[in-house]
């Protein structure tokens, strides 16, 4: 009996021992299990943390590449255009010879005649055309007062000279007078030439607020200006080294908006959703000539839209259409580009002068 009882006892320990240990594991079964869970999600957390920063340092090391690499890019043109610019004298004394010097400050001081040549006459206020007669010889002084006494818009003006300029058209190593002479708030730019000892008044062309005329060391004239938030456009022409102007080329670039509802559309064609056409058009005439056009397609942000030929609705497909149905020539931009160039060789501006300062011109942005 004593015996029996003892084992009971035994027996009751040994399972109240055992219920013990088992919930003893159990317990730590549990917090390690709660525990592994937290560290795996404080791991995720801190991974997501990571890839996070990770992204938002890569973006702004792009932003910054890109930032820096437009500034490059602009910095670089701006090079290259002052290389392109005409030269002050200080800069090109070795190469001016006395002769030329002689009657360009003689012309300067209103000593020296040059005569006038109206196909060179690109001025829209300033218009020399309506006060001189074409092959006839005038003093800078006899051009000023003509324009006051008799000039449409610059009547009772005061002119005075800006700059005092050198350029070589046609690279032939005989420099040209470029003169700038401010009037109210305009500015008349002539390009005066020694020719065998007599002065040639090769070109003239007028800027303002709106409008800048530029003629550049190697006898590229543009002319270029806006006509209101869209419309822009104006011509490039070429000075040779004979003096002679020719004209290249006009162009003019039209911002074609969508309607309120979104809807862009071309004299009811309709085109596309939410999106912007800059419409180019450009001749080869001065006058009425024929008239080509080429485009491109804009989101709001000014982000250029792909072009999907297998799409038969696309907008570049629809865009044609409606511009060929208004009775336009379209071409593409490419197109513009070769028959620009022909134009360009046509008028005798050769590879050799018009590629003067290639070397400083940035490549195309990726």
């Amino acid at each position: 009996m004593k015996i029996k009882k003892a084992l009971g006892i035994l027996a009751f320990i040994g399972l109240a021992v055992c219920t013990s240990a088992c919930g003893e594991k159990k317990e730590n079964e549990t917090v390690t299990v709660e525990n592994t869970e937290e560290s795996v999600n404080e791991s995720e957390t801190a991974s997501e943390e990571e890839t996070t920063e990770t992204e938002t340092t890569e973006m702004e090391t792009s932003a910054e590449e890109e930032s820096a690499k437009q500034k490059d890019y602009w910095e670089q043109w701006s090079i290259y255009w002052d290389y392109m610019a005409a030269k002050p004298k200080d800069q090109v004394a070795m190469e001016l010879d006395a002769e030329s010097d002689q009657l360009y400050q003689d012309f300067l001081a209103g000593n020296a005649k040059a005569t006038y040549e109206k196909k060179g006459d690109n001025g829209m206020y300033i218009c020399l055309s309506e006060v001189l007669e074409d092959g006839k010889d005038y003093t800078l002084t006899e051009m000023e007062e003509k324009l006051v006494g008799e000039g449409q818009y610059s009547e009772g003006w005061e002119y005075e000279l800006e700059n005092e300029l050198y350029i070589d058209a046609g690279l032939d190593g005989n420099l040209e007078l470029r003169c700038d002479i401010k009037a109210s708030e305009f500015t008349l730019t002539l390009i005066v030439k020694n020719i065998d000892g007599k002065l040639k008044l090769c070109f003239a062309g007028d800027s303002w607020s709106r409008c800048d005329t530029s003629v550049y060391y190697n006898g590229l004239m543009d002319s270029y200006g806006s006509g209101g938030a869209v419309h822009h456009g104006g011509h490039s022409g070429y000075i040779d080294a004979d003096g002679d102007y020719h004209f290249w080329y006009q162009s003019w670039e039209d911002g074609i908006e969508p309607w309120d509802d979104g809807h862009l559309d071309y004299f009811d064609h309709y085109i596309g959703q939410d999106m912007y056409m800059w419409l180019e058009s450009f001749s080869f005439d001065e006058e009425d000539g024929k008239t080509y056009y080429w485009f491109d397609l804009v989101e709001k942000n000014n982000d250029e839209i792909p072009e999907n030929k297998s799409d038969p609705n696309d907008p570049y497909k629809l865009a044609k259409e409606a511009l060929e149905a208004a009775g336009l020539t379209v071409v593409t931009e490419e197109d513009f580009e070769q028959m620009k160039d022909l134009q360009r060789l046509k008028i005798g501006f050769t590879d050799e002068v018009y590629n003067y300062g290639a070397e400083y011109k940035p490549k195309p942005m990726e």
